[in-house]
């Protein structure tokens, strides 16, 4: 088994002792942020780094619940960075730059100019999408939200225009 799918088991894990609805919300993030990625011709590494960042965007949410009574973006990012740093050193594959990128998305993946400035958009847009698949966000604030062509695209696929155009075509 790679590291990244070590990785994977070990969040599953974590998120089935407390939450385990968040386990399909956290694997549609990665597929997604894989998918917008790829379209966007990102280099195979910077690729998997947003893989795994993508696996630990949430892993947050579980002690900031515990810690703050909520799992509030700003709780959960805080919770999320500091279970990064304390993780990802058991994986020897990722440097301590890697690492330390990683961890700062995680602890910033809410925030679209910290995130647009680590290079982690598709982990932000992939984020928003699903959130928007699962009720958690309203269409328009997910649509003014998505910049990079390859998450405007998947969201006219996945949100036609209620008038049949695309968004090209307004």
């Amino acid at each position: 088994m790679d590291f990244i799918e070590r990785i994977s088991w070990r969040v599953i894990e974590f998120l089935a002792a407390e939450n385990p609805e968040q386990i399909a919300h956290t694997q549609c993030v990665r597929d997604y942020t894989r998918l917008l990625a790829e379209k966007s011709g990102i280099e195979p590494r910077r690729l998997l780094l947003l893989e795994i960042a993508a696996l630990l965007h949430d892993i947050g949410c579980p002690a900031a619940r515990t810690k703050y009574g909520d799992s509030k973006a700003p709780h959960q990012e805080c919770e999320g960075e500091r279970i990064v740093r304390e993780w990802l050193p058991d994986y020897p594959e990722l440097t301590c730059r890697e690492t330390d990128w990683i961890a700062r998305v995680v602890g910033c993946h809410h925030r679209a100019v910290p995130m647009r400035e680590l290079g982690a958009e598709t982990l932000l847009e992939a984020d928003l999408i699903v959130n928007l698949l699962e009720g958690a966000l309203s269409r328009q604030s997910v649509e003014k939200s998505i910049r990079s062509t390859a998450g405007r695209e998947l969201f006219t696929i996945l949100f036609p225009a209620h008038d049949g155009s695309t968004r090209e075509e307004e």
